[in-house]
C-alpha cells in the first residue's frame, strides 16, 4: 500500500512538474506586438518614404515624389531577443520585400532581412553608413501570392525561415538593442504605384 502510494505521488509530482514547464515554454515568448492594419497607421509609424497606406488588413507602399528611393515606413518598438512574424506580396514590378531594425539616430542601422524574386540577403550594419553581406543565396519566389517570413533574434544570432527553408547568421549587431523598424523594398520604379507596390500583413512580434 505504501508502494501505491508512492507511486500515486511520483505521477503527480511529474505530472506537476510538466505541467509548470508547459506553463513556462508559453509564457516564455509573449507577444508585444500585433498590427492589424485595418486602420490609419498609428503615431508610432514616425517616418517613411513614398506613398503608404494601411487598410482592409493590408500595410501598402510604393515609391512616390522626386527622390529615387524605395518605399520604406518605420515604426517605433524596442526589442531584444525575440520572434518577428509577417507576410508581403510583390504587386507588378514590385521585387523586393523586407525588414530592417535600427539602433539610435546615432546608431543607425543595425541588421537587415531582403527578400527579392531571386535571392534572400541578411544584412549587417557593423556602423553607420556600412553594411556587409552575412548571407546572400540564390532562391526561386514561390508561385502564391502571400510569402510568410519569421525571424527569430536569439543573442548575436538571427534565424530565417522562408518558403521551406532555414537560414542563420551572426554578428555582434545582431545583439544590440533594436530601438524601431521598417518595412520597404522595391516597388517597380519612380513612376508610382502603376509600376507596382509592396504590400505587408500579418505583423506579430514575440519577445522572449
Amino acid at each position: 500500500m505504501i508502494r501505491s502510494q508512492l507511486n500515486s505521488l511520483t505521477l503527480l509530482c511529474l505530472f506537476c512538474l510538466s505541467f509548470s514547464l508547459q506553463n513556462t515554454a508559453v509564457s516564455a515568448a509573449e507577444t508585444k506586438l500585433e498590427e492589424t492594419f485595418q486602420t490609419p497607421l498609428s503615431k508610432d509609424w514616425f517616418w517613411g518614404l513614398g506613398t503608404w497606406t494601411s487598410k482592409d488588413g493590408v500595410l501598402r507602399g510604393y515609391e512616390s515624389g522626386p527622390r529615387r528611393h524605395g518605399p520604406v515606413k518605420l515604426r517605433r518598438f524596442e526589442l531584444g531577443d525575440g520572434v518577428v512574424t509577417y507576410e508581403f506580396r510583390l504587386e507588378r514590378g514590385a521585387d523586393a520585400a523586407g525588414i530592417i531594425f535600427n539602433g539610435s539616430q546615432e546608431r543607425g542601422h543595425l541588421v537587415h532581412v531582403l527578400v527579392t524574386r531571386k535571392e534572400i540577403r541578411i544584412l549587417a550594419h557593423p556602423e553607420k553608413g556600412k553594411s556587409i553581406d552575412l548571407l546572400r543565396e540564390k532562391i526561386t519566389l514561390p508561385a502564391q501570392e502571400w510569402h510568410p517570413v519569421k525571424i527569430v533574434f536569439q543573442g548575436p544570432e538571427v534565424k530565417v525561415d522562408f518558403n521551406g527553408k532555414s537560414w542563420s547568421a551572426q554578428h555582434p549587431a545582431i545583439e544590440e538593442t533594436k530601438q524601431n523598424f521598417g518595412f520597404g523594398g522595391n516597388s517597380g520604379g519612380p513612376t508610382g504605384e502603376k509600376a507596382g507596390a509592396i504590400e505587408f500583413r500579418n505583423l506579430k512580434i514575440q519577445a522572449q
